[in-house]
């Protein structure tokens, strides 16, 4: 079930997916590169909406999703059904 742990402000699926989000009630907007085998890079941004290649990106404070959603008190799996009930339509209900 969808808790809406994760607020989404925008989701795009390819051979890099770019997912921008926040976590519970972070003010901070987090930026997740997704590159094969759930592999990534996290960064953050000041710029609230959509993701914009030239929104000024700083590496997170985390090595990765799992380690931000962790310490959110969040998992992936959690993650993955806030995405889905956001923005399945758009990623076409699925994900890896």
């Amino acid at each position: 079930m969808a808790l809406n742990t994760t607020r989404f402000g925008f989701a795009e699926r390819g051979a890099t997916s770019v997912y921008k989000f926040r976590v519970g009630g972070d003010e901070m907007h987090y930026v997740w590169f997704e590159y094969g085998d759930e592999a990534g890079s996290l960064h953050t941004t000041p710029r609230p909406g959509p993701y914009r290649v030239e929104d000024p990106l700083a590496t997170a404070e985390f090595a990765d999703l799992d380690a931000l959603l962790a310490a959110r008190a969040t998992t992936r799996a959690q993650w993955i059904t806030d995405l889905l009930a956001q923005y399945g339509e758009r990623l076409e209900w699925t994900y890896p």
